[in-house]
């Protein structure tokens, strides 16, 4: 970090903090997720699998999570 453009407070010299360029990065995936989401029937049904892996929670065995990403059912 030594050779960075950033000061000690994170601005650079136009005077954007770092986390400006997260968010931004951030914003535009999250735009392009969303369009890929609502658009596209294989990056739906991909992201629906992870998200029902997410909802497995503590309390189920892994194989149990498995399961529902093998399984090809919207809840």
């Amino acid at each position: 970090m030594s050779n960075s453009n950033f000061d000690e407070n994170g601005v650079d010299k136009t005077g954007k903090h770092w986390l400006q360029y997260a968010a931004f990065v951030l914003t535009a995936f999250v735009i392009y997720f969303g369009w890929a989401f609502f658009n596209d029937a294989n990056f739906h049904q991909f992201a629906v699998k992870i998200f029902k892996f997410w909802n497995c929670n503590g309390y189920n065995p892994l194989n149990y999570c498995l399961m529902r990403w093998k399984e090809d059912f919207y809840p």
